[in-house]
C-alpha cells in the first residue's frame, strides 16, 4: 500500500481532475490535506483567470471519500466554511476577508448579509456540502506517517495538540528559535500544507523537506500555492510507502501534468 498525500486545491477542480488521473495516484490511498474551496482566479504573469469552482472541487473529494476509501482533512478554509454555517461571526468576518466573498458567488449566494449566507450554507443546495466538511477529521496517522493541515506545536505532545494549531500553525511548527528547521520531535514523517512553498523559497519547487540534520525524520510541505496568484501554482502530490520513503511526485500547474521531484517556474 502507498499513500498520496495532496495539498491545498483551492477550487481548482480542473487540475485535479488532471491530478486525479495521473497513474502514480491509481493503486494509491489518496490523502487530501484540506483548502478545498477559496482562491484566486488571477495568477502572476497573465490576465486570463483560472477557474474557480469550489463545488466541483467537493464534488471529486467526496467521490474518493465515499466510494475508493479515501481521506479528507478540515483545513482552515473549509473551517470558516462550517463555522460560518453554525453562526460564529468570527469566522464569517475572517472568510470575508480571506476569499469567502469571491466564494460565495460561486456558490450561488448573491449576498454578504452574515445572516443571509449562514442560512444558505444550511439550505439546499450547500446542506450536503456543509455536513461533509462538518464531518472532516484534523489528522490522519499511521505508525510511521502523519498527515495533518498546519502543523504541530513543539510544547505539546501528539494527543494533547490544540485545534486551532492543528489548522494555522505556520513559523513555530517549521522553525525553532535560531531560524533552523525544527527537529521532528515524533518518529512519523509528517507532510502538511497550508502555507504555499513560493512564501518559504524562490526554488521554484512544489514542495519543501523540511530536517534538523541527516537523523531528522523528514517533514514535507507540499502546498505548491494552488490559486494563490502565483505563476507556478497548481497542485502537488507526494506519494510515500507506509514507512516514508518517496515513490513519487506529481504536480499540476495549469491543466499540466509535470514532476514534481523538478523545479517549475512558469510565467
Amino acid at each position: 500500500m502507498t499513500y498520496t498525500f495532496i495539498g491545498d486545491i483551492h477550487s481548482a477542480a480542473d487540475d485535479l481532475e488532471v491530478l486525479l488521473h495521473a497513474s502514480d495516484l491509481q493503486n494509491s490511498r489518496l490523502i487530501f490535506l484540506g483548502d478545498y474551496a477559496d482562491g484566486l482566479a488571477l495568477r502572476a504573469g497573465t490576465d486570463r483567470p483560472d477557474l474557480i469552482a469550489p463545488l466541483a472541487v467537493l464534488d471529486l473529494i467526496r467521490d474518493r471519500v465515499n466510494h475508493h476509501g479515501d481521506v479528507a482533512l478540515l483545513g482552515n478554509h473549509d473551517d470558516f466554511w462550517v463555522q460560518t454555517a453554525r453562526g460564529d461571526d468570527l469566522s464569517y468576518q475572517t472568510w470575508r476577508l480571506n476569499g469567502g466573498a469571491r466564494t460565495w458567488r460561486k456558490l450561488g449566494i448573491h449576498s454578504s448579509n452574515p445572516t443571509v449566507v449562514t442560512a444558505a450554507l444550511n439550505a439546499e443546495p450547500l446542506r450536503g456540502y456543509t455536513a461533509f466538511l462538518a464531518s472532516l477529521p484534523l489528522t490522519w496517522e499511521r505508525p510511521h506517517l502523519l498527515a495533518v493541515h498546519a502543523g504541530l506545536n513543539w510544547d505539546y505532545p501528539l494527543d494533547q495538540q490544540v485545534r486551532d494549531d492543528l489548522m494555522w500553525i505556520r513559523e513555530d511548527y517549521y522553525f525553532d528559535q535560531r531560524r533552523q528547521w525544527h527537529r521532528n520531535l515524533t518518529n512519523k514523517v509528517i507532510v502538511t500544507d497550508h502555507t504555499p512553498v513560493q512564501a518559504l523559497t524562490d526554488s521554484d519547487y512544489g514542495f519543501v523537506k523540511m530536517q534538523a540534520d541527516a537523523q531528522d525524520t523528514p517533514r514535507y510541505l507540499i502546498d505548491a500555492g494552488s490559486r494563490s496568484g502565483a505563476a507556478n501554482g497548481g497542485i502537488f502530490a507526494l506519494t510515500l510507502t507506509a514507512t516514508g520513503e518517496v515513490v513519487a511526485m506529481n504536480w499540476v500547474i495549469q491543466g499540466q501534468l509535470y514532476d514534481g521531484a523538478a523545479p517549475h517556474l512558469l510565467g
